[in-house]
């Protein structure tokens, strides 16, 4: 059977096809090239069908994530018709004639793991909010546990948001939350007072972060105070989180984590330590919901899974025809060595919000200003914002203090030797990391080569994008950034552009 898998919204709209196996992902922002991009009219996205010479005639069922508030679809659709068919008229102008579902959004939030192939015992789901202005649910195996909306458990990300405006943070909005989360490493709260504004907020728990994240209180800061307060802040959110994963699930049990909140590295990395089987969905932010509504439908419909090999790379974007040669990947790496900045567009893109070796800006992570070069000269943006990491997979555990494995680049540890990586160690000695493994084949032979010329099994990888903007999804696009910026070299396939 035929599938879409519609996320139409105000921001991060995506959509998903599926022939029965095979999968079809298409994130808007990548192709229009603006960040977070939402359709603003409900027919805006047909576009897709001619580009995957569909007919809607051929589809077997429809499903949609939406928010009825903000659409003309609130003239027949109700709030309470989630996860159960509805009728769109215009749909049936267009020649669709199957059943269409609207899906919740926190239930795509939580079905959309299913690209790990694995059966999780709870699912956590925590995002700014759903339908309903949900901001956290609770599933067990198959089953809604609890959830709860705005009222009761106002959204972390929505608290660091507020905490970006008051900041002065600029850019767009949905994007404050990460910054915030950066800064906290800038925070030099001594023990003491940390200790002190523990027995304060002893009593808190995830129905209260809005007591701890005082936006009244971060008004009041001047500068020097602003990273003293966020960081406290963060660190008794981080132990609400564990307190409440953990009082929820056992050591034992498998469990998948979506949702927007899913992509705070450092509350990740507390959670990895009490539940070491843990796995958080690269797509967990709302770019993710496509993938769950297309599962909702294979579920009802009674079907086979699907096919997740070759994920994430299963943006719909322009892939370079050619892969890297043995010759181009030895050449890329003696400029790395050299202290180059290359941007690496090989295949096609990743689905999530990281860059994992196929849309990249690499650097040698040795470079002592690495990252004011990058954040100055490439990147243009905030001084105090670092750079990932990307390690061959079985070489982690002799520069970070990191037991498992890190894909998606979702958890960040500590730099056992900071001195000698100072262009991806963080001010707190920290790093967010993607292992490298062999099955990665183009990536691991570049990092492999760059190893034999300098020692270091390891390079600075960050989006290849410029601030502010989607990371590519166009050669073209890859082009503009080595023409407007200060990269050094661009490899798109088996071709090498610049000095």
């Amino acid at each position: 059977m035929k599938f879409l898998g519609l996320r139409l919204d105000e921001h991060d709209s995506n959509i998903t096809f599926t022939d029965g196996v095979k999968v079809k992902y298409y994130k808007s922002e990548r192709d229009k090239q603006i960040k977070h991009h939402g359709y603003n009219h409900p027919l805006e996205w047909t576009y897709v069908l001619k580009r995957w010479n569909i007919e809607p005639k051929d589809i077997d069922a429809i499903g949609i994530v939406l928010d009825a508030y903000l659409h003309p679809w609130n003239e027949f659709i109700k709030e309470t018709d989630r996860n159960c068919e509805i009728d769109v008229p215009f749909f049936r102008d267009l020649g669709f004639t199957c059943p269409i579902y609207r899906v919740d959004h926190h239930h795509a939030h939580y079905l959309s793991s299913w690209v790990f192939n694995t059966e999780y015992d709870k699912t956590f789901v925590f995002d700014g909010y759903g339908d309903d202005f949900v901001t956290h649910s609770l599933f067990n195996k198959n089953e809604l546990e609890r959830s709860y909306n705005k009222n009761q458990a106002m959204s972390l990300g929505e608290l660091m948001y507020d905490f970006g405006e008051i900041y002065g943070l600029k850019g767009n909005g949905f994007d404050h939350a990460g910054k915030i989360m950066a800064m906290k490493g800038y925070g030099e709260i001594d023990d003491y007072q940390k200790s002190q504004y523990k027995e304060q907020c002893k009593d808190y728990d995830i129905c209260k972060l809005e007591y701890i994240w005082d936006r009244e209180t971060f008004k009041t800061l001047d500068h020097d105070n602003v990273f003293d307060y966020i960081q406290i802040c963060h660190e008794l959110s981080e132990d609400v989180y564990v307190d409440y994963f953990t009082s929820n699930c056992s050591k034992t049990d498998k469990v998948s984590y979506s949702g927007g909140i899913a992509q705070n590295t450092i509350i990740n990395s507390r959670l990895k330590e009490h539940i070491p089987h843990l796995e958080v969905v690269p797509h967990s932010n709302d770019e993710g919901l496509s993938l769950g509504i297309v599962e909702f439908l294979r579920r009802e419909y009674n079907q086979e899974p699907f096919d997740n090999s070759g994920y994430p790379y299963w943006q719909d974007d322009e892939a370079p025809v050619d892969q890297p040669s043995t010759q181009t990947i030895k050449k890329v790496a003696e400029f790395l060595a050299e202290g180059k900045i290359v941007g690496w567009y090989q295949g096609h893109g990743e689905v999530g919000a990281r860059a994992l070796g196929n849309r990249s800006i690499l650097m040698n992570p040795s470079i002592r200003n690495g990252k004011h070069i990058l954040n100055s000269k490439v990147k243009h943006r905030e001084w105090f914002r670092p750079f990932g990491a990307s390690i061959l997979e079985e070489r982690t555990s002799q520069y970070f203090e990191w037991p498992y494995t890190s894909k998606y680049m979702l958890y960040v540890m500590n730099v056992i030797d900071r001195d000698s990586f100072p262009a991806i160690t963080h001010i707190d000695g920290t790093c967010r990391i993607q292992t490298v493994s062999s099955d990665l084949e183009s990536y691991y032979s570049l990092i492999s080569e760059f190893e034999k010329l300098t020692g270091v099994p390891m390079l600075l990888n960050t989006s290849l994008n410029n601030g502010g903007k989607p990371i590519a999804g166009h050669i073209s696009n890859a082009m503009e950034l080595l023409s407007d910026t200060d990269l050094d070299i661009l490899v798109v396939g088996d071709e090498i552009y610049g000095n």
